[in-house]
């Protein structure tokens, strides 16, 4: 038998101040090295006295200046905190890479490529959907050249950062609280807790007055955990948020955006209760779909 998900921690060391001292150094890599491109980014528009480009502070919403830049800084924290989280694990708790994602000895790319074909066509049916209800708030922003330039590397930067997020908090995270306990829902709901806090920042959140998207954040984190204790294992899970970040930055993203893209179609806005029920009815499906029995053989 294979060693289930959420007991993978204790292949390393667990000593409490081996997870104080890996926060540490994921913050740093993160918010301090991994921040460095957009700090520079933002105090040259600060300080370029030209009116036509600026950077909301509070929103890091940047005007004026090729979506590209931005999108290729706010990914560098992201990255900077998988480099953080890679030497945590590796040295401090002196556990293999692979097993934040399986207790097998090798990735199974075909169960990735299942989470991400299945959830992204599942995205794009349901805002195709959403679209004819309400065409006038989509717009076409498709630029060909500035989209074949942006392509290649969103193709590669985006599962990137997908895959960052979902082996800190479906990974380090969730596996580090199954330590303390053994009810499958604190680990499930404490790491989902968590990404949803770490998302409030995003400009959308600040938008909402309905407290729906943070909502929607706990239920895509929470769904995201399910399926990875459902397949014990965290390729599903690193699947879909690929699909669903890819998806966000190459066919549907909305303005004011916390990751900026020269995407195909843009959005006037989100309407938090149409994606919290759009997200519902891709989740079930999706579930409905990956994990459906197999018909007994007579």
């Amino acid at each position: 038998m294979t060693t289930p998900f959420l007991s993978l921690a204790s292949l390393g060391k667990n000593h409490w101040w081996r997870y104080l001292a890996s926060v540490f150094i994921i913050f740093i890599f993160w918010q301090i090295l991994g921040g460095i491109p957009l700090g520079i980014m933002v105090v040259m528009l600060l300080g370029d006295e030209n009116p036509a480009t600026d950077v909301n502070l509070e929103t890091l919403e940047f005007t004026g200046i090729d979506p590209l830049w931005p999108y290729l800084a706010i990914n560098f924290t992201l990255l900077g905190m998988l480099a953080g989280l890679l030497l945590s694990v590796r040295f401090l708790h002196q556990r293999s890479i692979l097993s934040l994602v399986t207790p097998l000895t090798n990735l199974n790319w075909q169960l990735l490529l299942k989470g991400f074909t299945v959830y992204f066509l599942l995205t794009a049916l349901a805002t195709f959907a959403e679209s004819l209800f309400r065409p006038v708030e989509y717009e076409m922003t498709f630029d060909f050249e500035q989209f074949i330039i942006f392509l290649p590397l969103a193709l590669i930067i985006t599962p990137l950062q997908a895959a960052a997020e979902e082996l800190l908090f479906r990974g380090y995270l969730m596996q580090g609280i199954s330590m303390l306990t053994r009810i499958i829902a604190v680990p499930v709901i404490g790491s989902s807790l968590v990404f949803m806090l770490a998302h409030f920042s995003n400009p959308e959140m600040q938008a909402d007055e309905t407290a729906l998207l943070p909502l929607l954040y706990f239920l895509l984190a929470l769904f995201l955990a399910i399926i990875t204790v459902k397949s014990n294992s965290l390729e599903l899970a690193i699947g879909v948020h690929a699909a669903n970040n890819l998806f966000a930055v190459l066919v549907m993203n909305y303005a004011n955006s916390a990751l900026p893209a020269p995407s195909i179609f843009t959005a006037s806005e989100i309407d938090p209760l149409a994606s919290l029920i759009s997200f519902v009815l891709i989740a079930a499906a999706f579930y409905a779909i990956v994990f459906a029995r197999q018909p007994q053989e007579v």
